[in-house]
């Protein structure tokens, strides 16, 4: 019993160190922040939930508003503990289209199954967002900001709950923005989150095809057909590392495909029902963008969402933020099919 929980604390710290490298920057001091999620996660109970939030932006400093929207996982560690990775998006206020990822540590009351529960939460947030500009339309910019959360939620006792968040993001130089929140989460419970349609962890290589569409980041959002073809393979009981080959089609902005290596945060919700979170490089090639048509290296986020139907076959949707440095940015929407070999 003590070595099937040593390896399953070692199991969670290994999910977390990607996601830890990828939430640290040098002009941030978020040490404290890591140490305390590696012991988050080595700590964490079964009990896993997942919101969908929508509701209202303001910009405080041009009185504008706009909407704003976010999908969360939170991973309980104990009784007065978690930690959360999120996507939130910020809306379409003047001149700015602004989304991103963020981990947070969270304090927060009891959570029991019928009954009103509260929380506090703090965390890095890596921004992506498509600023207009005079000369060239528009560009790409990436950084860090805090991000602190308040949160209310409502549990019915039947694994749903009714879920009020509060976010304020602090970006260095550029607009703070506050959101109101409000939607739905799902409580899976007794799932311990590894990989439980698995013989063994090095049996999970599926190759998946998918398509979808490619949605450049400008204020035209202009639009193409995207196909990939993906081989994953799990690393162990929490983390999966995938080659993908992606084509994003030709849209007006770019004509882009290449190879992107990515390692993952994956957690089982249940037994058919997977949730990941990947990060890695993209060398992609881009042809109206470079004239001497040579490749460049751009990077990868992408969450996914997997459900197996049995041991062979496996549904996969995933959304892809392809982050460049020369201002050509793209999502790729991607629904797809898989055999498990």
């Amino acid at each position: 019993m003590k070595q099937q929980k040593g390896r399953a604390a070692c199991g969670a710290i290994r999910v977390c160190c990607p996601f830890m490298s990828l939430c640290l920057s040098r002009r941030m001091r978020f040490h404290r922040f890591a140490a305390a999620s590696l012991w988050l996660c080595a700590t964490a109970s079964f009990a896993q939930n997942v919101s969908l939030l929508a509701g209202q932006l303001q910009v405080p400093d041009k009185d504008e508003s706009s909407f704003a929207a976010a999908l969360s996982y939170a991973h309980p560690a104990g009784d007065y503990a978690a930690l959360s990775l999120t996507y939130l998006n910020e809306g379409h206020p003047l001149d700015h289209h602004r989304d991103g990822v963020s981990g947070q540590l969270w304090l927060r009351s009891m959570q029991r199954p019928r009954g009103l529960s509260f929380g506090v939460g703090v965390g890095p947030y890596y921004y992506f967002d498509t600023a207009r500009t005079a000369a060239a339309g528009y560009r790409n910019d990436h950084g860090w900001a805090p991000m602190y959360s308040v949160q209310a939620n409502w549990h019915f006792g039947n694994h749903w709950f009714a879920q009020v968040q509060a976010n304020r993001v602090v970006p260095r130089g550029k607009d703070a923005t506050t959101q109101v929140l409000v939607g739905a989460g799902f409580r899976f419970d007794g799932v311990p989150g590894n990989k439980l349609h698995l013989n063994g962890p090095s049996s999970d290589d599926t190759l998946t095809l998918s398509g979808g569409q490619t949605i450049v980041n400008s204020f035209n959002s202009e639009r193409a057909r995207a196909s990939s073809v993906e081989y994953r393979r799990a690393a162990g009981p929490y983390v999966d590392w995938t080659v993908t080959w992606l084509k994003e089609g030709a849209a007006p902005a770019t004509r882009r495909s290449g190879v992107a290596g990515q390692v993952w945060l994956i957690r089982s919700l249940s037994t058919h029902v997977e949730l990941g979170m990947g990060a890695g490089p993209y060398l992609a090639y881009d042809l109206p963008v470079l004239a001497a048509e040579r490749q460049r290296l751009a990077g990868l986020v992408s969450i996914v969402g997997r459900y197996h139907f049995d041991r062979r076959w496996v549904g996969q949707l995933s959304w892809n933020r392809v982050v460049t440095s020369y201002h050509h940015d793209a999502d790729v929407l991607l629904l797809g099919v898989g055999a498990a070999f």
